[in-house]
């Protein structure tokens, strides 16, 4: 192993130094014709040299920098080994451009990356033999995804050629010619900034609802500014010309128009006070669980699952506390009061209409503690996630914010949870999960057990218009997992202890569309969603 790593470092000089001599310009170097270098346009390369061939990467200057021939290090991957396959490479668009791609790499649940320099050149460490699903990203690329099978070397070497994408400034304005970006913020300041979202296809007047404050469709990738220094609130990079660009607040299409080829710019007239009137309102009530009295201090608010919501300043003597100026669609609802359980679940509230989301009993805190063990029933460690199922009145996502740290010996506490049952997981960075669902206080220790873990692919028809959620079932009958594909997820995988489990598939309109069984076991099952 001395010896492998040894090796390795070797290797990583050797790198080191190709990129030194790329970042100078390797000034001098022969000139040397593009076209060599860079395969016909519109074709995705994964090219592999091996054996004693020279590495050539094509520097700033256009000429090639040799790198000594693979023979003088060559070794083979070893199963045990810790630094895995070491992958070289470049990026390149089609027209013979240097790219400063991201390159993201994914073998099941195994996942690397690694930024491309502005030369192009890349190095990912980590990785072993076998297929991998490459995904290219950047804001001058078309997203590109594309797979590439390593063999067993331990240094290896693909080049990847991207096709370049058309970037468009984007005005986003009030009718006066004001940033409407900003009179967007000092109005509706719960509301986050607005989305560019284009595709080659007209986008439908609905769109499908997120909790996230952005809903991603199409294919184009956006870059706002924050504080635009020349007037664009920032640039979209499409992937071909004529498209269709649309302006969005979260899933509220607020306009769109064609951007025709040759075309640099758009510009969108935002009426402000017409987005006033699709602010939503909601409503209730915090009460004490054994008495029924209002929870006087209690505080609630209203959010998008990545930021953007308010706090109110406490229910009144009823208990009642009143949201204004909401973001519609899926907001992420948190209630909480001394000494008191907390409330975290998924709730819609709708454009220009108040939503009345009932009474909230809450009892006192009870924490759920637990051990986590691996399957030979030591401690184990991981990163542990859970729900409680008592707030959960509607097939949303679980809420992935509460988590918590496990200690040396495998034990763990969930923090500010009470009665009732609430789903549990555990993940590890190699992909295994623990999950069970336990009664809140429990009759018995509750243990999660880390044993062998089965996976289901999930696939669903491309409709912008439509998001659905699986959740998974235990014998109980319990959610023990729930998944959401928005619109520009066409596929995901779940992945549970194996076993058999019962499932139902919900609409963004929280009507079941399908149901049935599925038994994670050794070998991959499916489900797919009509």
């Amino acid at each position: 192993m001395v010896g492998r790593l040894a090796l390795l470092c070797v290797v990583e000089g050797i790198v080191v130094l190709v990129l030194a001599l790329q970042l100078c310009g390797a000034s001098g170097a022969p000139a040397q014709d593009s076209a060599a270098l860079v395969p016909p346009a519109n074709e995705i390369v994964a090219a592999q040299q091996g054996g004693d061939k020279l590495l050539q990467t094509p520097t700033a200057a256009g000429g090639p920098v040799v790198v000594p021939a693979r023979t003088a290090v060559a070794a083979s991957w070893q199963p045990d080994d810790p630094v895995g396959v070491l992958l070289t490479g470049a990026v390149q668009s089609a027209d013979g451009e240097a790219v400063d791609a991201y390159i993201g790499m994914a073998q099941g649940q195994e996942t690397r990356g690694a930024s491309a320099e502005k030369d192009g050149a890349f190095a990912i460490v980590g990785l072993r033999p076998g297929e991998w699903q490459v995904t290219l990203r950047g804001d001058r690329i078309v997203e590109t995804k594309t797979t590439i099978t390593l063999g067993d070397e331990a240094v290896q070497r693909h080049d990847f050629v991207v096709k370049p994408a058309f970037p468009v400034k984007v005005h986003i304005v009030t009718a006066d010619g004001a940033d409407a970006t900003k009179a967007l913020r000092s109005t509706l300041f719960h509301w986050g900034d607005f989305h560019v979202v284009g595709q080659r296809d007209a986008f439908p007047d609905r769109l499908a609802p997120t909790d996230y404050g952005a809903l991603f469709v199409g294919d184009a990738r956006w870059r706002g500014e924050m504080n635009p220094a020349d007037g664009f609130a920032g640039t979209l990079f499409l992937s071909g010309v004529p498209a269709h660009v649309a302006l969005l607040q979260r899933s509220l299409v607020i306009g769109q128009q064609i951007v025709q080829p040759g075309q640099g710019e758009v510009r969108f007239v935002v009426d402000v006070a017409a987005l006033e009137k699709l602010a939503a309102t909601a409503t209730l009530r915090v009460l004490d669980a054994d008495t029924g009295t209002p929870l006087a201090g209690a505080h609630a608010s209203l959010r998008s699952s990545n930021g953007g919501g308010g706090r109110t300043p406490g229910v009144d003597e009823s208990g009642r506390v009143t949201l204004t100026g909401l973001s519609p669609g899926l907001l992420l609802l948190s209630i909480e009061a001394k000494d008191h359980e907390s409330v975290w679940t998924t709730v819609r509230v709708e454009p220009g209409r108040t939503t009345d989301l009932g009474d909230f009993r809450l009892g006192a805190a009870e924490d759920l503690k637990g051990t986590l063990l691996d399957a030979d029933g030591k401690p184990a460690s991981g990163h542990i996630q859970w729900t409680e199922l008592k707030w959960r009145t509607a097939p949303t996502a679980f809420c992935d914010n509460r988590s918590t740290n496990v200690e040396a010996d495998g034990s763990f506490r969930l923090w500010r949870t009470g009665r009732g049952p609430i789903a549990v997981q555990a993940r590890t960075q190699d992909g295994r999960v623990a999950a069970g669902v336990f009664d809140n206080p429990p009759a018995e220790p509750v243990v999660l057990r880390f044993g062998e873990t089965g996976e289901c692919r999930v696939t669903r028809p491309a409709d912008p218009t439509r998001a659905f959620t699986v959740t998974l079932f235990d014998r109980r009958h319990l959610a023990i997992a729930a998944r959401v594909l928005e619109p520009r997820i066409l596929q995901t995988t779940i992945r549970l202890p194996v076993g058999d489990y019962t499932f139902e598939v919900h609409d963004d309109r929280q009507q079941r569309v399908q149901a049935g069984s599925l038994t994670f076991g050794s070998t991959p099952c499916a489900l797919e969603i009509r």
